[in-house]
């Protein structure tokens, strides 16, 4: 009778030794797989890019290289701010490691640009009959809006996520090598007075964009969404 007593007691101690993870380290989990990601895509170059590089101006290429230092910093961050979260899910209590942690996924899943998002934005529509705006005002647009505390940005029909990459074509301008068309439309969603201010500011943007003999018009709104999204690929 002893030994069946004595196989039951190592069973019930390997069951208490085995590890059984909870939803906070799940969620935690889920965060920094996302993370990763987040910086496989931002690496990979599309199809074609290295002809963009190859004729772009130095002027063209110091913007992209801001950007792109810009992008990893904000990566470098969030990074920094999971592992400060990992800790603080191992010391916190449950419900307020999930409802952090929650928040964290979200933040990161509109920042790979891979969720919808809606709230008040500002709708920039650009009249480019003679064809002069390039893909370096619409590196700038993207970069001012950004500064001014984009959440999320559209142009034409693509998603903006941190591989977007703009060109010059046959066509006109493209993103990811889609057509933009005119007129262009650029949406983002944020604070659309803050974001309005910041394209109006003399020498920005919006005065950009008239130099070149295009028409700028920008159009508030308290409530937008943006429904495109960024197709999540296996690493």
């Amino acid at each position: 009778m002893q030994e069946p007593t004595a196989v039951a007691g190592r069973r019930a101690l390997l069951a208490q030794l085995a590890y059984h993870p909870s939803r906070p380290h799940l969620m935690i989990g889920a965060l920094f797989l996302l993370l990763g990601l987040l910086i496989t895509v931002a690496v990979i170059r599309p199809e074609g890019e290295d002809d963009q590089w190859r004729t772009a101006r130095t002027e063209d290429l110091v913007q992209i290289l801001d950007d792109l230092g810009s992008r990893q910093q904000r990566l470098e961050d969030e990074a920094a701010r999971l592992v400060a979260l990992q800790r603080d899910l191992e010391t916190g209590s449950t419900a307020e490691a999930l409802a952090e942690a929650q928040r964290r996924l979200e933040a990161l899943q509109v920042l790979s640009a891979t969720t919808p998002v809606s709230g008040p934005g500002l709708t920039i529509t650009l009249d480019d009959a003679s064809g002069r705006v390039d893909s370096s005002v619409l590196v700038d647009a993207v970069q001012e809006l950004r500064d001014a505390g984009a959440e999320a940005i559209q142009v034409g029909d693509t998603r903006v996520g941190v591989s977007t990459w703009f060109s010059d074509g046959e066509e006109g301008v493209t993103v990811n090598g889609q057509p933009v068309g005119d007129p262009i439309r650029i949406m983002a969603i944020g604070e659309p007075e803050t974001m309005s201010a910041a394209m109006s500011i003399p020498g920005g943007f919006a005065e950009t964009v008239r130099t070149r003999g295009a028409q700028f018009t920008a159009t508030p709104a308290t409530n937008m969404t943006i429904s495109v999204t960024v197709p999540v690929s296996a690493p």
